[in-house]
């Protein structure tokens, strides 16, 4: 149970922290916001899943970071294919009222071809996972998309009546530090280049540049930023802990753990299932409340 991808928000609880601190409470709220699959006519549904499967908690909660679940479910209708009904539909319409049918009543067809076909939809499942640190007041959302990860905190807020989150604000262009970097091959102090890193024009017109398996302060990188690009995104390891992309909407993404930190932090595996998913979740609460507080530092996000 890891986050691949993980997007920051700085977190003000105010009154609602009361309510965090008490896990009966937790589960209630959760419990009412839980998720449950489509019906007939819905083409998606989001609600809190259980963290480890059926019959266990809503939540799981270590010191002061705390975990979630939500799951989002999604029927797969095609455009193409409800096109293709509703003009034959308008067409048959037509040919029976031998008239052309107006706006108004090509949206009811629209509207009748979709609810028929969101009934025999294939549905699809995904996991998000939502970690918070109520002392770092700090959020993290497992998407990478901030549409998806928008719905998360949508359902934070609807189980906990308030959750004051708000997306990193940093106080310089993150691109244009992130290519100071390259340039001048000096990184912040914990950070190591990996091996990846997307370039891109200031403007509209100019191209883009994906370079992988690169050293990132080679002659070929450095003469595309010379030629006016700019790093918009960055393969980084961050303390010998943890590899990751950073974008320059300071998102996360392809995070993965190195091999030595786990060998150094995780306790060996048990027969247990959950207790080895609950120290995985142990490590990250404090990965990325020191990830997350060092971005925010180098970038100069606003606290408050």
């Amino acid at each position: 149970m890891w986050f691949k991808n993980i997007r920051f928000y700085t977190l003000d609880l105010g009154d609602t922290l009361n309510i965090i601190k008490d896990e009966a409470k937790v589960e209630e709220l959760l419990a009412k916001t839980a998720f449950k699959p489509c019906e007939a006519n819905e083409q998606s549904s989001i609600g809190f899943a259980p963290m480890f499967g059926s019959n266990t908690q809503f939540h799981f909660s270590t010191g002061n970071n705390h975990f979630l679940k939500l799951v989002e479910e999604t029927k797969l209708l095609p455009s193409q294919v409800v096109k293709t009904q509703v003009d034959e539909q308008v067409e048959k319409k037509e040919l029976e009222l031998k008239r052309v049918l107006n706006k108004q009543e090509i949206e009811t067809v629209k509207a009748a071809v979709s609810n028929s076909l969101l009934s025999k939809a294939f549905a699809t499942r995904k996991e998000l996972l939502i970690w918070f640190n109520t002392q770092a007041n700090i959020v993290g959302i497992s998407a990478s998309s901030a549409k998806r990860a928008e719905s998360a905190l949508a359902m934070l807020r609807e189980a906990f009546m308030s959750f004051g989150a708000k997306l990193l604000a940093p106080k310089c262009v993150v691109e244009a530090r992130m290519t100071t970097w390259i340039k001048e091959n000096n990184l912040p102090e914990k950070f190591d280049f990996g091996s990846e890193v997307t370039l891109k024009s200031t403007d509209d017109d100019g191209g883009i540049i994906r370079a992988s398996k690169e050293d990132l302060t080679s002659q070929e990188i450095a003469v595309h930023l010379n030629a006016g690009k700019n790093v918009y995104e960055i393969a980084l390891n961050y303390d010998e802990a943890v590899t990751f992309s950073l974008t320059n909407d300071l998102t996360i993404k392809k995070v993965k753990p190195t091999d030595i930190y786990l060998e150094h932090n995780l306790p060996n595996k048990v027969e247990d299932e959950i207790a080895d998913a609950q120290s995985l979740l142990i490590l990250q609460g404090e990965i990325f409340t020191e990830l997350c507080s060092y971005i925010m530092e180098i970038f100069d996000c606003d606290r408050t």
